[in-house]
């Protein structure tokens, strides 16, 4: 027993300088020259493009209310035929058909105008009443789950009537995701603009949450209910993209924000064709970020990063000069707001569908 216990550091001895001798005499194995990695498309599947149909919701105030449309609304409408060329749109509405026509045929001038665009379609809606046994008093919460209902069941672009593209969409909608939103001034996502693939999760989710949390509450079942569910599924490929505050609201609802944008500085227009910061169309990078000191005025602001202008308005907050967005506002190029519709006037003006001298709101 004393023997064996003697030769056991022995033994171990030996088969350490065994191990030794056998990692000097082995060959050294590098590294392999690549890892290969695993083929994330074809593992995540490749995820078809949102549908380019644009939709868009008015709903009645009350039981007299008529269809009525601005001037603002058109741009939004047209700069999404312009810049879109969907395959629809729509303007979900609770008005019938037989009141859409006449609106068509003998409303205000810019509800005649949008009516009659081509691609453009009523689509008749039932305005909820209740949600979660609460009365929906607010018109502006019926179109929250109108626009939600309408999404999820064909997919597609919403705007609010008061966003103006400024330019397409498609690598958006290409981007590979089911969903695509964006955050507002401080940090939540704005329910006003969403991309969606039909039945996506961000929409279904807020289909079905919404109702049940409803309580008259001003965000409570929108912004503040897709803000944690966006942020929450993006952790799933392709499942939703969240853009930072510039890409759809790089404006807000504050009365310095809304100055900034809509007010005219009431001095010498910006003028055309003369370099613009926004009219630049350099497609070379290095180009481009040479020219970004092309400004006419100080206070233009620089849109390159903004795909969609939501163009807030500051509730009871009325911006020195500014009475209303119209055709000769545009045209006089000395506001943040009628350099970004610019184009769009400028490409209807020269496709006859409006006239310089149109100056209703």
């Amino acid at each position: 027993m004393l023997a064996s216990r003697a030769t056991r550091p022995v033994i171990i001895s030996g088969v350490l300088l065994c191990l030794l001798f056998l990692l000097v005499l082995s060959p050294y194995s590098p590294a392999p020259d690549h890892i290969t990695l695993p083929n994330l498309s074809t593992t995540l599947g490749r995820t078809p493009p949102i549908p380019n149909i644009v939709h868009y919701v008015i709903l009645k105030k009350d039981a007299d209310s008529v269809l009525h449309l601005k001037f603002e609304h058109f741009l939004s409408i047209y700069a999404s035929l312009m810049y879109f060329k969907p395959t629809a749109i729509y303007i979900h509405t609770d008005h019938n058909a037989s009141a859409v026509e006449e609106a068509a045929a003998t409303g205000s001038k810019w509800t005649r105008i949008i009516l009659n665009l081509p691609g453009v379609k009523a689509n008749e809606v039932v305005s909820p009443t209740h949600a979660n046994g609460t009365l929906i008093s607010k018109v502006e919460h019926k179109s929250d789950f109108v626009r939600i209902d309408e999404l999820y069941r064909t997919g597609g672009v919403y705007m609010d009537l008061d966003v103006l593209p400024l330019r397409d969409i498609k690598p958006l909608r290409n981007a590979g995701y089911r969903a695509v939103v964006g955050r507002q001034l401080h940090g939540r996502i704005n329910n006003g603009i969403m991309l969606a693939q039909k039945e996506a999760a961000l929409i279904y989710l807020m289909q079905r949450e919404g109702p049940i949390i409803f309580n008259g509450g001003w965000e409570t079942h929108s912004i503040k209910l897709i803000t944690p569910i966006a942020e929450r599924l993006v952790r799933i490929p392709n499942e939703v993209l969240i853009m930072d505050e510039v890409a759809f609201s790089p404006t807000a609802w504050t009365s310095n924000s809304f100055d900034a944008l809509f007010a005219p500085h009431n001095e010498t227009a910006v003028p055309w064709p003369a370099p613009q910061i926004n009219d630049v169309e350099e497609e070379d990078p290095i180009e481009r970020w040479e020219s970004r000191n092309t400004r006419s005025k100080k206070w233009e602001m620089d849109f390159s990063a903004t795909y969609l202008l939501h163009a807030y308005k500051a509730r009871g907050h009325e911006a020195p000069g500014f009475e209303g967005v119209t055709v000769p506002y545009v045209l006089k190029r000395d506001s943040n707001y009628a350099l970004a519709a610019w184009p769009v006037v400028r490409h209807a003006l020269d496709h006859g569908v409006i006239s310089e001298e149109d100056d209703e709101i």
